[in-house]
C-alpha cells in the first residue's frame, strides 16, 4: 500500500459516503479505494455514448427547471441547453452520435409536452442532502425535488437506460434508501405547504423517471423495507470503515471499471497475457 493510500485510509473517518461509495466496496474493494485517485481524464474513457446522453439530458433538464421549467421557457431553448451540453466527441463513431443526439432531441421534446401545464413546484434541483446515520456520515443528491398540491415531497432522479429499473428493483435499491433516509431527516422540521398532519415520512418519496418511456417509477419503500435498507448501509459503511486491507474482486465488471489502468490485479493480468 502507497503513501496516498495511508491518507485515504486514514481520513475515511471523516468523509461522508455515497451509496455508489458503498456499492463500490461491495463490489469490490479495490475499487473503492482506486476511486479516489481516478482522474477526469481516466474517468472519461469509459464513458461511452449513452453515459453522455444521459448527462446532457440530465443537465438540460436541471438548467430548465433552474429557469422556471417548462411552463417558463418554450421547447427551443430545452433543446438549446441539450446542444450546450452534447459532448458527440464521446461517442464510439459518427453513427452513434448521430443516433444518439437523435434520440436525446426526441427524448427532451416528450417529456416537455409531457410535463408543460403539470402544476408541480420545484424545491430545487441538484439538492444534496447530507446527514448522520448511526454514527456514519452520508451524501445523496437528487437531480430534482418536486412538490404536489397534496404536500408530497417527490425526491427525483433522471434515468435514460434503455432497462430503467422497475418498482421491485427500486425498493430493494441502497442508493434510492439513502436519499430517502437523509431526505426524510432533512424535511422533517420544514414547514412545507399540504397538510400539516403529514409525517415526515409520509410526504417524502424516492421516484425515478424513466426518461426513454417517459415514466415516473416510484420506489415502493414501507418501513420494514427502509429499515432493511438500513440495516445494510450500516453494515457496509461499518465495513468501509474498519477494513484495512482493500482486496480485489475479480470479474466481468473489471472491464468497464473506471480504475482499472491503476489496479494491480488488472495490470498483473495484462502482464500475463502479454507474455503468453
Amino acid at each position: 500500500m502507497n503513501q496516498h493510500e495511508h491518507i485515504i485510509i486514514s481520513e475515511l473517518p471523516c468523509r461522508a459516503l455515497t451509496a455508489r461509495n458503498l456499492e463500490d466496496f461491495a463490489l469490490c474493494p479495490q475499487k473503492y479505494l482506486l476511486s479516489f485517485f481516478t482522474t477526469r481524464a481516466q474517468s472519461r474513457r469509459f464513458i461511452g455514448g449513452p453515459a453522455a446522453l444521459h448527462r446532457a439530458l440530465r443537465s438540460a433538464l436541471i438548467q430548465m427547471y433552474r429557469t422556471g421549467g417548462p411552463q417558463q421557457i418554450v421547447q427551443s431553448t430545452l433543446l438549446q441547453f441539450f446542444e450546450d451540453n452534447w459532448e458527440g466527441g464521446l461517442c464510439a463513431d459518427s453513427l452513434e452520435e448521430e443516433q444518439l443526439h437523435s434520440e436525446g432531441i426526441e427524448i427532451l421534446q416528450a417529456y416537455y409536452e409531457a410535463h408543460k401545464d403539470q402544476p408541480y413546484r420545484t424545491i430545487a434541483c441538484e439538492m444534496r442532502f447530507e446527514g448522520e446515520i448511526a454514527g456514519h456520515r452520508f451524501v445523496a443528491v437528487a437531480d430534482r425535488v418536486e412538490q404536489a398540491g397534496d404536500g408530497i415531497v417527490t425526491l427525483l432522479r433522471y434515468k435514460s437506460s434503455r432497462r430503467p429499473p422497475g418498482p421491485a428493483e427500486l425498493a430493494q435499491d441502497i442508493s434510492a434508501g439513502l436519499l430517502l433516509m437523509l431526505g426524510q431527516a432533512h424535511f422533517a422540521d420544514e414547514d412545507l405547504s399540504g397538510e400539516a398532519a403529514l409525517t415526515a415520512q409520509a410526504r417524502c418519496q424516492v421516484a425515478v423517471y424513466a426518461l426513454r418511456p417517459g415514466r415516473l417509477v416510484v420506489a415502493p419503500i414501507n418501513e420494514s423495507g427502509l429499515a432493511c435498507l438500513r440495516e445494510q448501509i450500516i453494515n457496509l459503511a461499518e465495513q468501509v470503515r474498519q477494513t484495512q486491507d482493500f482486496s480485489t474482486n475479480k470479474g466481468r465488471h473489471c472491464r468497464w471499471c473506471r480504475s482499472r489502468g491503476q489496479c494491480p490485479a488488472w495490470q498483473a493480468a495484462h502482464y500475463r497475457s502479454g507474455e503468453d
